[in-house]
């Protein structure tokens, strides 16, 4: 985690700014994700404020008002030249912000809430037992333009004892983070995921894309161009604040990777994912008469999304342990593996289906965890259309059809036994919502359908 460190005097307007757009307008879907006790009637159950930005700073400053009254000043208040008047409680708000670095992942708002509880109590901001007596809270916007998940954290360092100390509080605030990264499972777990921290990452390739699907998916009552400059950089800062393809595609082709077993079996479960998969020779190598993986030294991939958009990656650009030759170092080499390999290599550059139809990947024993995912989402949206349809006979046949082309399908590609045959249950559900209407015409909840 990488931590920022400010100090200021300013309550109400670091308020407004962290629920604000941002100074780029670059704050996306900015929410609470934790607070003292004393400011939780201040937000909604959403995580976004109740009350005016007012009202909140002077809730936050309420502990400091009375050392105020007390005459007891923070002792580390900024002096001289940095503060000619000598303001009391100059540096009064302490505000940090934790970033993981882009690409390396994404947390959800319960792992963030325990971090920066955890955090405060290794900055000794937060007494270990719990106990009230400051007032601080955490918001969390989307990703930054830089494209980090990032949380920030305000403290009021008056409380009902005295002042917290925050004396070398930056050195305390990277040893915090250390020890954080080695013993939180989260964020071991994101260390573990080399290929997302290896990315090849481009603001403004990242850039390109969002403001392209910005503009795809704009369906407002104005022309796109007719839009002044602040709606159009909202509407791009929160597309690029929750899409990052080049990462999508990394996290995708390394689970691809780590379950295949063999050269063949990779080229065949990254055309599985949708992609293509382009070798890249050796020089003097054809691309029509090539008989050996050896004279391929690299590869290429192809993302095109649903709507239309393209990138190609190198494999270097996916990160180091993706390259072709650090991958090889797992996989079994034989003359039947390398065989297999020259042909899948072959169709997938002549855009045909592979060559071995019943590979390795077909057999559900070897479902990668990607897999098992892949087809608990499909299950999951499938019970969902289902579902949706119950009130209405005709909706709901049609939402089992097609639930049972999806099952077939992933039955397919997965090599899940025989699987379903929409067209033979077509007639069987028919038959079924033939039962259930009478001979008036209408269901038995006196709905009418028609013939």
């Amino acid at each position: 985690m990488i931590p920022k460190i400010s100090r200021g005097s300013d309550p109400t307007g670091l308020v407004k700014y962290l629920f604000g757009k941002g100074r780029h307008n670059e704050h996306a879907n900015q929410h609470l994700v934790a607070c003292s006790d004393d400011l939780l009637d201040s937000f909604g159950f959403d995580g976004h404020p109740d009350e005016s930005y007012a009202k909140i700073g002077e809730r936050f400053d309420r502990r400091y008002r009375v050392r105020e009254r007390k005459g007891d000043p923070f002792p580390r208040d900024r002096r001289g030249r940095h503060n000619p008047g000598g303001e009391h409680g100059k540096d009064r708000v302490w505000h940090c912000s934790l970033s993981i670095k882009a690409g390396q992942g994404i947390l959800t708002d319960g792992q963030w809430e325990a971090i920066v509880r955890d955090y405060l109590k290794r900055m000794s901001i937060l007494p270990d037992d719990g106990a009230a007596g400051v007032t601080w809270l955490a918001v969390r916007h989307g990703l930054s333009r830089n494209g980090n998940d990032h949380v920030h954290v305000m403290v009021q360092l008056a409380t009902d004892d005295g002042w917290i100390n925050t004396f070398n509080d930056m050195k305390g605030a990277q040893k915090s983070c250390r020890e954080m990264e080695r013993e939180r499972p989260e964020l071991v777990e994101l260390d573990r995921s080399n290929t997302e921290g290896d990315v090849r990452y481009r603001y403004a390739e990242w850039r390109r894309w969002a403001e392209w699907k910005a503009r795809e998916d704009y369906d407002g009552p104005l022309p796109w161009s007719a839009l002044d400059r602040d709606g159009r950089v909202r509407r791009i800062a929160a597309v690029a604040a929750e899409t990052m393809p080049k990462q999508h595609v990394g996290r995708i082709v390394e689970a691809c990777a780590k379950a295949s077993r063999s050269e063949d079996e990779f080229i065949r479960r990254v055309r599985r994912e949708g992609f293509s998969i382009d070798p890249r020779l050796r020089k003097g190598a054809a691309r029509d008469s090539f008989d050996s993986p050896d004279q391929v030294v690299g590869y290429r991939i192809t993302w095109r999304s649903r709507d239309g958009w393209t990138e190609r990656f190198n494999a270097s650009d996916l990160g180091q342990d993706m390259r072709l030759k650090e991958l090889r170092d797992g996989w079994t080499h034989d003359a039947r593996s390398e065989s297999l390999a020259v042909q899948e290599w072959r169709a997938s550059m002549e855009n045909r289906p592979p060559f071995l139809a019943d590979g390795l990947e077909r057999r559900p024993a070897n479902l990668s965890t990607h897999d098992m995912e892949r087809l608990i989402d499909e299950a999951f949206h499938v019970a969902v259309d289902v579902r949706r349809g119950e009130g209405d006979p005709e909706a709901y046949d049609e939402a089992l059809r097609e639930g049972l082309r999806v099952f077939d399908r992933l039955s397919e590609r997965y090599g899940l036994g025989d699987g379903f045959s929409a067209e033979i249950m077509k007639d069987e559900l028919s038959a079924e919502t033939a039962d259930a209407i009478g001979d008036d015409g209408r269901d038995e909840n006196g709905k009418a359908h028609k013939p």
